[in-house]
């Protein structure tokens, strides 16, 4: 807190927003201990409300002071309140033959532990830095929980308005003439409060309904003549409370009582609690960092509301966390301070020591008005509002979640909720195609120099090699799609048999065990269609789960980068095509006899390079250093790398006999980009500067020549890597 806020200018603004926010949250915290406490237990509905004033008293002050947002409001909340008001009815309803001091204390001890809990989780998430894994719950189940909550919110308020717990097999009790004045007009103002509210969020709406509301009510007693102590005894009035403070110290001789067999089958419902509670904090904290326009500490807000729900418990109070609209209140209205928060636990201690007396004049339909309204709006946002919003199969899904909510309870509706969202993910991902880029041998090429007739022999044998780039996850619904298209393509009869087949992991991030299988069979189909199986750039960690899934590694080759692989189709199709063109590249005079038109041209030509022979592993051109000659390979293999600092290397291209290397650098007088150095022994023939500029002065037809292999060397080169580029785009 800064000092500057006690100045009488700021501080009058920061009281009056926290009275003002005081005054909307305290009806709301009357209706959850209302709620809790409701027909067999209504009689305690006073200690009930104390409990609950007292809680979020203690939670407050904690988040006024221990929250990363300075301004942020929490308390207990609505969707623990319904589903403890749910398993308390559920335990009160069972103890047969108890008393309804054992039922009482039954029902406390639920709430101690449910509260308790809550806030150890709350802790060791925030704790141990797990507010992002909490995240992973998809948005359709969260939207399903909170409706589910709505629901339970509505029939909760019946069962505040009349006393009773109702269900399908009462349902008939509605319709009484003694029911309907009971909770038709709770129904009505839930409604009138809903609609308004949906058209304008003025922070005084729901204070003047309020106001409205309990004004209309004593006019109403005042003209049909009933008095107080009549709407009492017709229970039209909350109460009868016991005169002085609302809250008490619980008597630990209850303790006594606790049926603790009741609270071990009500564990789904505490689990419910804790899983709706982490997973609401986080989705409010975001919002208010949304409001507030400054981050939030996500794990700091599970640590303060850890606290506070801990220290709540031993008050008696349901599970709380962040109000969204309570803190987006003094937020959006300019008013920043931690002073809110306290102003507002001023109001509640008031009502807490001193309004027993004034709770009793408050008509019972406004407080289950209230709480139709907040149901209302839950079912209004994730019924009606979804329909527009969400794909119709995630929206299916929320309303799937509503019904077993409703049918079969809170954890049951979690759990189909999750289940089902886990198969419309592993559905929607199954259709994602996990091949990022389909590639032939025509549309990509090694990097590898080959002469003329290298090439037009690919040109044509090019498609019997598939390369199938893969991406992302790897599961069985994705590896599905993979297996269907490798088999589409064996059977294709349109297009030249396969013979080779390339898979590149490179930009795999995962492979699932369950995937295995898919491509087990894919290796099957390779070995009975003759097909050459090679796998690229594979991970240790996948390339470990296949074998250890019964893919027969013997058979199938690897590779560390796809350029090797598709080299070694390539050199594969050559040789099987033509043996004689793979010895033609072997000396340097047949390829230089493509570029000079006779045999006395190539031997003068000769005599303007100098013979040079490398052993491996010796550098010939070095990256960044001024260019001084380009060369022809005539036997060997020489690599251009790139060195990228501080110590990686990046395999450009290989040359093989008959290639060139150096041209670019010496034509443009620009440094190398790449560093060319011997994979194995080599010999090639330097052709320097001087020498070309020499050449160019005293022969210039044979230069000339040159030129014109050098532009139809590159030529080609532009073009293979266009034509890659191009399937890459498509």
């Amino acid at each position: 807190m800064n000092i500057q806020e006690f100045q009488l200018k700021k501080i009058l603004p920061i009281a009056t927003m926290g009275f003002v926010v005081g005054a909307i949250e305290l009806p709301v915290l009357i209706s959850f201990g209302v709620l809790i406490y409701s027909g067999d237990l209504a009689q305690y509905s006073s200690i009930g409300i104390g409990m609950t004033l007292f809680s979020a008293i203690i939670f407050q002050l904690t988040m006024a002071f221990a929250s990363s947002s300075s301004g942020s409001i929490g308390g207990p909340q609505d969707s623990p309140a319904a589903i403890l008001a749910v398993a308390g009815a559920t335990v009160s309803a069972a103890m047969i033959g108890a008393s309804i001091q054992a039922r009482f204390a039954t029902v406390v001890a639920m709430i101690f532990i449910t509260t308790l809990s809550t806030g150890l989780i709350f802790l060791l998430l925030g704790t141990f830095k797990l507010s992002r894994f909490v995240r992973f719950v998809p948005y359709p189940v969260v939207g399903g929980f909170i409706a589910g909550t709505g629901l339970l919110l509505i029939r909760g308020s019946f069962n505040v308005m009349l006393d009773a717990s109702i269900g399908i097999a009462n349902l008939g009790i509605l319709l009484t003439p003694e029911a309907l004045i009971r909770w038709l007009p709770g129904v009505i103002f839930g409604l009138a409060l809903a609609l308004i509210t949906r058209r304008s969020n003025h922070i005084l709406i729901t204070p003047a309904m309020l106001t409205l509301g309990v004004t209309l009510f004593y006019i109403y007693l005042f003209i049909s003549g009933t008095s107080l102590v009549t709407a009492r005894e017709l229970g039209w009035v909350l109460g009868p409370f016991s005169e002085g403070t609302l809250w008490k110290p619980v008597d630990m001789a209850l303790l006594q009582g606790v049926d603790w067999s009741m609270l071990a089958g009500q564990a789904s419902s505490i689990g419910a609690v804790i899983m709706i509670s982490v997973v609401a904090l986080l989705l409010n904290a975001s919002a208010i960092e949304l409001v507030s326009m400054e981050d939030i500490d996500m794990n700091r807000e599970l640590v303060s509301a850890g606290i506070g729900n801990l220290l709540g418990a031993f008050t008696g109070g349901s599970a709380g966390y962040h109000y969204l609209s309570l803190s987006a209140l003094p937020m959006r209205s300019g008013i920043r301070s931690r002073l809110v928060g306290v102003f507002l636990v001023l109001i509640l201690a008031v009502v807490l020591i001193f309004g027993a007396t004034l709770l009793s004049l408050i008509p019972k339909y406004m407080v289950g008005g209230l709480l139709f309204f907040v149901g209302l709006s839950f079912l209004a946002e994730w019924v009606y509002d979804a329909w527009f919003n969400l794909p119709k199969l995630e929206y299916v899904l929320v309303l799937v979640i509503i019904a077993v909510v409703g049918w079969a309870g809170f954890l049951q509706g979690v759990a189909v909720g999750i289940l089902a969202a886990v198969i419309l993910f592993v559905v929607n991902y199954s259709r994602i195609d996990i091949v990022n880029h389909a590639l032939t041998g025509l549309t990509y090429r090694s990097r590898v120099d080959r002469p003329m007739e290298h090439h037009k022999l690919l040109d044509g044998k090019g498609d019997q090699i598939t390369i199938l780039q893969l991406n992302g996850f790897i599961f069985f619904g994705t590896a599905q799609g993979l297996l269907g298209r490798v088999r589409s393509r064996i059977a294709d009869k349109s297009q030249p048999a396969l013979r080779y087949l390339v898979l590149d992991f490179r930009r795999v991030s995962a492979l699932d065990s369950s995937a295995v299988f898919s491509f087990i069979r894919i290796q099957q189909m390779a070995d009975a269609n003759g097909i050459h199986m090679f796998l690229t750039e594979v991970p240790q960690s996948i390339l470990t789960t296949l074998k250890t899934g019964g893919v027969n590694m013997e058979t199938v080759r690897t590779f560390p980068s796809m350029d090797e692989a598709v080299g070694t189709c390539e050199d594969k199709i050559i040789k099987s095509e033509d043996s004689s063109a793979m010895g033609y590249a072997k000396l340097l005079n047949s390829r230089l006899k493509q570029a000079f038109s006779s045999k006395e041209q190539v031997d003068k030509f000769l005599h303007y390079l100098d013979r040079v022979e490398i052993e491996a592993e010796q550098v010939l051109i070095r990256q960044g250093e001024q260019p001084a000659a380009m060369f022809f390979v005539e036997a060997g293999e020489l690599a251009a790398i790139l060195e990228i600092p501080p110590d990686k290397i990046l395999r450009l291209r290989t040359m093989g006999p008959g290639s060139t290397v150096g041209e670019i650098g010496m034509y443009l007088r620009i440094p190398p980009t790449a560093t060319v150095v011997a994979s194995v022994k080599s010999v090639v023939h330097k052709l320097s500067v001087e020498s070309l500029e020499k050449m160019e002065i005293e022969n210039p037809a044979l230069a000339s020549g040159l030129h014109r292999w050098i532009v139809l060397t590159l030529s080609q080169r532009l073009s293979e890597n266009n034509r890659t580029l191009e399937a890459l785009l498509n």
